[in-house]
């Protein structure tokens, strides 16, 4: 038994399910999970040091076998991973992938729906691009820019990072984990297999974990949703800022807070995937889809745009 907890992390990539995986493991009785879904420690409040880390997200652990948290963005900044080896070289990771273009557009699309993306799909791809030209996430430097960016009050006269390409960007991603992990650390299940048969992709996931396997998960309806505010003035005070939402907290009750915001979002339409955007957006990932194919001696066709 690994006695430093976490002993394992959902690395994500973003919109590939790391909500359901978060509700649906710490439904057993042997995994612990952070009260807070993204604890973001390595990435972004790393400087706060890891006896803050364990108190603030571990101290309710009461004997369970695995605990763990779920920071989609871990997969994506390869500065974090020596921060991680150096907390807990024995710690496990779990990476759930989908298909790359219908993960990027997912991507844009709740930017796009918060107020935070102001470009087109396609412009937006091209802008990350040539962001990617000179931001690797891999320098002291870069980590420092990601947590300020993050820790901004007000990003909405400002994008910040994109970060489209470099969530779908699997292969090149994981094989700086395998760099620095043992390949029986690390997990990697597609949402495919997750959304076509939970129950023995979790069996799989408890096994890794080396958890009871005869678990079922009993609630399975935990997802996203896309929400934006009613009016548009609201997005300034309501998106990634979230002004409202922080006074409020001073002042009121949570629970009180949720029915205030609530009552000003609605639920967004869900945008569409183009067939001429997802070709576009092929382009950046075709070769990534093919060396994952290698990589994890899997067939990925179903990925594939038509002809392709």
């Amino acid at each position: 038994m690994q006695k430093k907890m976490p002993n394992f992390l959902v690395c994500g990539p973003p919109k590939c399910a790391s909500t359901s995986l978060y509700f649906y493991l710490k439904q057993h009785p042997d995994i612990y999970m952070s009260p807070v879904k993204q604890t973001r420690f390595f990435s972004v409040y790393y400087d706060k040091g890891e006896e803050w880390y364990r108190e603030s997200f571990f101290s309710g652990i009461t004997g369970e076998k695995m605990a763990g948290e779920a920071t989609p963005t871990y997969s994506l900044l390869p500065f974090v991973i020596e921060r991680i080896k150096k907390y807990n070289p024995d710690i496990k990771l779990i990476f759930c992938l989908r298909n790359p273009m219908e993960r990027t557009f997912s991507g844009w699309s709740m930017r796009a729906n918060n107020g935070t993306e102001h470009l087109s799909f396609t412009d937006a791809l091209v802008e990350n691009a040539k962001q990617r030209e000179t931001v690797k996430f891999e320098s002291a430097k870069d980590a420092k820019e990601w947590s300020d960016d993050m820790l901004r009050g007000d990003r909405q006269d400002e994008t910040g990072f994109r970060t489209y390409i470099d969530g779908s960007l699997y292969a090149q991603n994981l094989k700086q984990y395998y760099a620095h992990f043992p390949k029986e650390n690390i997990k990697v299940i597609l949402l495919e297999d997750l959304n076509k048969n939970m129950h023995a992709t979790m069996e799989g996931l408890f096994a890794f974990l080396g958890v009871d396997t005869g678990y079922q998960v009993e609630h399975t309806e935990q997802k996203n949703t896309y929400k934006k505010p009613k009016a548009k003035f609201l997005q300034p005070i309501l998106g990634k800022s979230k002004k409202l939402s922080k006074l409020l907290a001073g002042i009121m009750p949570k629970s009180v807070k949720k029915k205030i915001i609530d009552t000003m979002y609605e639920e967004g339409s869900k945008k569409k995937l183009t067939p001429e955007d997802r070709i576009f957006a092929y382009q950046y990932f075709k070769n990534e889809i093919e060396e994952l194919e290698k990589m994890l001696s899997i067939n990925l066709s179903q990925w594939k745009p038509a002809g392709k």
